[in-house]
């Protein structure tokens, strides 16, 4: 990383010593903003400083918005404004200039902020005709939803976020109003009302977007020390960049080493009577479905699996519950949304598709699939031989203690819940769990038990297993 004072002198030398960088950024920020803005402007260059190294593009730096010009900005591809906007009508002209020209931009939060007094029409019309409405206050983690799971911005990140904290921005209209802006991540509904003394109450709230008449995309996050502490949202970031900056270098695939890889069990397709006619209503009426071949993990992930992941992406283990737990006890404490997290980097680092099993996998491994017996619990008639169940146990306990299934299989009854893919019902407000827990009886144990959960919802007896195609 350099600051634009040595830029001059080097641009003359930089292609001829060493590899041609495949783009050039030119990064300004400011030094007198908010102290939260300026907390954010620190992480995002360290962060840039190396992703730069990482995939051989040029970041450069510069308080100094005078550089906004059309001399300097012809040696760049692409321009981000961290945490302040130009100020001038010439800095103004240079950078509409830029960008009519094809030049590519990335804006942090309050440099898409806009309102009546900004005087300024080309960019209102740049972010899509959005204008600044309110906000939350103060600061506070959300749900994110991601609208397009196939753009390159959002490829490589789960179909929701835990985003860090963060100040979010509402706008009206709404940038999705225009026609020529394509929305890539919002704020789920499910945070609303979001805020203490400034209240989001409801309404669309997206929070990454790109204008398609331009090579741009604005991102919100952008408010405090913590945004850059979520490694798939910080992989949103580097894509956008690339993306912006048109990279065609390959992302690493890095295997895991040792025990972190789950161990999965082969399941055969075929056709069941998924349900249970004299069970609650939510299990009626028993029906035939039919599931392709998949694999399956032998074990509920466990804390060994999911301390691997925690250090490999800078996350919080989650807080231990009161029971004794060692390395081969599952995870617990994990919401939907961060098992969904963990199969995406699962997937990002072994190249295979890592999910959650949908209900009718998950039903159909437990049953045994091809080679069921038709046993109400999973492996067995008897719970006690094949779960850890109330009253059998203190807490939960290492996986695979009890007798497996028919495929091999273990504790798919008994010992945590195991969050699945699908909503629970038609309001997609709850997703399924399945396989009850080492603290809840025996009714509630059967493979076909159905119970709903909230995406955010974690506890002492929630946990999962993943599923690969």
């Amino acid at each position: 990383m350099r600051s634009v004072s040595t830029i001059l002198i080097l641009l003359a030398t930089s292609v001829c010593f060493g590899q041609k960088p495949d783009f050039k950024v030119l990064a300004f920020y400011s030094k007198d903003v908010e102290s939260d803005h300026g907390d954010f402007a620190k992480k995002l260059r360290s962060f840039m400083n190396e992703l730069s190294d990482e995939r051989k593009f040029t970041f450069d730096v510069t308080t100094d918005w005078t550089n906004l010009n059309d001399t300097l900005l012809k040696n760049y591809q692409v321009v981000v404004w961290v945490n302040d906007f130009p100020h001038t009508d010439a800095q103004r002209k240079s950078f509409q200039k830029f960008m009519d020209n094809g030049g590519g931009w990335i804006g942090f939060h309050v440099a898409g902020y806009n309102d009546k007094d900004t005087n300024w029409p080309w960019f209102v019309d740049f972010m899509g005709g959005a204008v600044f409405y309110t906000n939350n206050w103060p600061p506070l983690p959300a749900r994110l939803l991601i609208e397009d799971q196939d753009h390159p911005v959002t490829q490589n990140v789960p179909s929701v976020l835990s985003a860090p904290t963060n100040e979010w921005y509402q706008w009206k209209p709404s940038p999705r109003e225009n026609k020529n802006v394509k929305v890539l991540v919002t704020l789920d509904p499910i945070n609303y009302p979001i805020g203490i003394k400034d209240i989001i109450t409801a309404g669309d709230t997206p929070v990454v977007w790109t204008n398609t008449k331009y090579n741009m995309v604005y991102i919100n996050m952008g408010h405090g020390e913590f945004v850059m502490d979520d490694q798939f949202q910080n992989t949103l970031v580097a894509d956008a960049l690339l993306w912006v900056g048109k990279s065609k270098s390959p992302k690493p695939i890095i295997a895991i080493e040792g025990t972190g890889l789950p161990e999965m069990i082969s399941v055969k397709g075929g056709t069941f009577m998924m349900g249970d006619d004299n069970g609650d209503k939510d299990e009626k009426p028993a029906r035939k479905v039919t599931v392709a071949d998949f694999r399956i993990a032998k074990t509920e992930t466990t804390i060994g699996q999911w301390r691997t992941f925690c250090l490999a992406t800078n996350r919080r283990m989650p807080e231990a519950p009161w029971f004794q737990q060692s390395e081969q006890h599952p995870i617990v404490n994990v919401s939907w949304d961060h098992a969904v997290a963990y199969a995406k980097w699962l997937s990002q680092q072994t190249g295979k598709n890592y999910r959650l099993p949908t209900e009718a996998e998950w039903e159909f491994a437990a049953r045994g699939g091809v080679k069921s017996k038709g046993y109400p619990y999973s492996g067995g008639r008897n719970a006690d031989s094949v779960a850890w169940l109330a009253h059998k146990s203190e807490g939960t306990m290492a996986v695979a203690q009890k007798l497996p299934n028919e495929l091999g299989l273990y504790d798919m009854t008994g010992n945590v819940w195991e969050w699945c893919s699908d909503w629970y019902d038609d309001t997609k407000r709850f997703y399924t769990t399945r396989g009850g827990a080492w603290d809840i009886g025996l009714k509630n144990n059967r493979v076909t038990y159905r119970n709903p959960l909230g995406p955010t919802s974690r506890n002492h007896n929630k946990g999962f297993r993943v599923a690969c195609d």
